[in-house]
């Protein structure tokens, strides 16, 4: 998968370093391009997680194909606009330090879903164990009220006994 990555960003380098001869009309803005990123760049990190290597060649045609039909755009255009982009270095600095900022809020907001998660799923574990702390109690309150009853009327059958 590495592999790949690496092919894919070097082959992206060599383009960019050719000389582009045309005009940016068929460029994506940079908030339009930053936005892409981020979502191409999710799309990366699910795909290198996922446990077969061929991940890419198997689930990611379709997936990138899809964020490029959400941002209205398609795979040449973003090829265009990367080359584009990438004999600007400072512009595309400028995109990359946006596109990593959206992605740590996106991780931060992540991290807080995760932690708000594990702390109601320790609430409801003690209030599951309190649940069944109390059913226990009723349990044996109801066990010693029947025990009492018993005695009680045993108590009164021996002493209609010993009253005859």
């Amino acid at each position: 998968m590495r592999k790949h990555i690496i092919l894919f960003f070097s082959a992206l380098l060599v383009l960019g370093a050719c000389k582009y001869g045309g005009g940016n009309a068929d460029v994506l803005g940079e908030d339009d391009m930053v936005s892409l990123l981020v979502d191409v760049h999710m799309m990366d990190g699910y795909l290198a997680s996922q446990p077969n290597n061929d991940s890419l060649y198997r689930y990611g045609t379709g997936r990138y194909l899809y964020i490029f039909k959400q941002h209205h755009t398609d795979s040449a255009t973003f090829k265009r606009s990367m080359k584009h982009y990438t004999m600007r270095d400072e512009v595309l600095v400028k995109i990359y330090e946006e596109v990593n900022k959206r992605l740590l809020a996106k991780n931060d907001s992540i991290v807080a879903v995760i932690a708000k998660d594990q702390k109601n799923a320790e609430r409801q574990a003690k209030n599951a164990q309190k649940d069944q702390e109390r059913k226990a109690k009723l349990r044996q309150d109801s066990i010693n009220k029947r025990y009492q009853d018993d005695l009680k009327g045993i108590k009164r059958i021996l002493s209609q006994e010993q009253k005859r």
